[in-house]
């Protein structure tokens, strides 16, 4: 391994690090205005902005709007296809014209980037070099995922933020804190309260702390309801979510478990399956990503040696497990790949090293040729690339939070 310690200590490595990250930072005031009237920015601004006029977004068709106002509009959702504590959070930039609102949620993403960045340098202290962060943010900026949530102003950058700082206040002791973090990234898009259990349990105190912090959460998520309006997220529930997530079987740009498991039977029945068998296949599919994520609570509760290995395996098994996972949600894995980066630094083999570089190019791997939709079939298995990079991931927490060898300490963050 002498020649792999060699290779990382070469400071060309710095200079490439540092070239392409300015080569691709360079290139967003460039590319990025000229995305304002696409997807899913259309959808956060017209939705906001429905309601700001006495509009109900998910009754009615946001096409009427969309146009008016030259937003790109797209027939897969005609609803609003955010909840509406996300619109209404929304609302002040949709009083703003399109463009200043647009620049200002992109400053946003951007800004939840360097948060995520930093919290990642700030938990992981000494054990991180400056160098080394140098190439996390490198690969991490520029990755698809990061380019793919600025390109389509996706909310994931905003979410992963607040799932991190959950997390950092849970390392800091400040467990209501983090509780309530996780409570408000979940109620603006519901997968991130996969992990408010372990938040709610692993967190310091008596019982009866524990059950103050659950009550607490209650409260939360009862006040935000009661103050966008219970009909609305009715409305929601009963109009916007049966749009959008019935059509995620058979997209290319959905790689979670239960969406392959579903996607194998419509296979199985010759992609036109009667009601019945996909309600069936729809049920298979969500029971086996509900199992994934219990059985990486099953893991965190036998082995609680290492909260930061918990965490980063519950973190893969939110993207594994919920029904609707786009490239876009992956940038939640860049703690997790940083602490997997640290475990190999730490006891590197070649194996070790080719492992977790074959996970980042799998996880890079959005979008295969079009030439493997000729064979649907085919394409249903090239297409999960990125999910085989994701379960790698989850197969390297695995087995270390059952080996107490592979935990590495984590520092107290104050």
């Amino acid at each position: 391994m002498n020649w792999l310690r060699r290779l990382a200590r070469n400071r060309l490595l710095d200079v490439g690090a540092v070239a392409i990250l300015l080569a691709l930072v360079s290139r967003w005031p460039v590319v990025l205005p000229s995305r304002w009237n696409d997807y899913d920015f259309n959808q956060y601004y017209v939705g906001s902005r429905m309601l700001l006029q006495g509009q109900n977004p998910y009754r009615m068709s946001i096409r009427p709007m969309s146009v008016a106002l030259g937003f790109t509009y797209s027939e897969h959702l005609p609803v609003a296809g955010y909840p509406p504590s996300f619109l209404w959070l929304f609302m002040p930039l949709a009083a703003l014209p399109p463009r200043a609102a647009y620049a200002i949620w992109g400053f946003t993403e951007i800004g939840s980037l360097v948060i995520i960045l930093w919290l990642v340098r700030r938990l992981l202290g000494e054990r991180l070099s400056a160098r080394g962060w140098l190439f996390v943010a490198m690969l991490t900026t520029t990755s698809r995922t990061v380019t793919y949530n600025l390109l389509f102003s996706q909310t994931q950058l905003l979410l992963a933020a607040m799932v991190l700082a959950a997390y950092a206040a849970h390392r800091a002791g400040r467990y209501g804190w983090a509780c309530l973090t996780i409570s408000a990234a979940g109620i603006l898009k519901f997968y991130p309260f996969v992990l408010l259990p372990w938040f709610l349990w692993s967190g310091g105190g008596t019982v009866r702390a524990r059950w103050y912090r659950l009550l607490g959460v209650i409260g939360f998520v009862v006040t935000i309801v009661s103050l966008t309006g219970p009909s609305l997220w009715r409305d929601f529930f009963q109009y916007s979510i049966p749009a959008g997530v019935g059509d995620e079987i058979g997209r290319t740009f959905n790689y979670s478990l239960s969406g392959l498991v579903t996607n194998l039977g419509y296979a199985h029945h010759g992609f036109h399956p009667s009601p019945g068998a996909k309600q069936w296949w729809w049920f298979m599919g969500t029971m086996t990503g509900l199992i994934v994520i219990a059985a990486a609570y099953y893991a965190c509760e036998v082995n609680q040696r290492d909260p930061e290995t918990q965490f980063c395996l519950l973190c893969v098994a939110m993207l594994v497990g919920t029904v609707t996972v786009q490239g876009f949600y992956f940038i939640f894995l860049a703690f997790p790949l940083t602490v997997a980066a640290l475990h190999v630094a730490a006891k590197p083999t070649v194996w070790r090293v080719i492992y977790l570089a074959l996970i980042v190019l799998a996880l890079n791997a959005l979008n295969p040729p079009d030439f493997f939709q000729r064979h649907p079939t085919w394409y249903i298995f090239v297409n999960e690339v990125p999910l085989y990079g994701v379960l790698g991931v989850g197969l390297f927490f695995w087995r270390e939070i059952w080996n107490p060898r592979g935990a590495i300490p984590a520092l107290a963050v104050g």
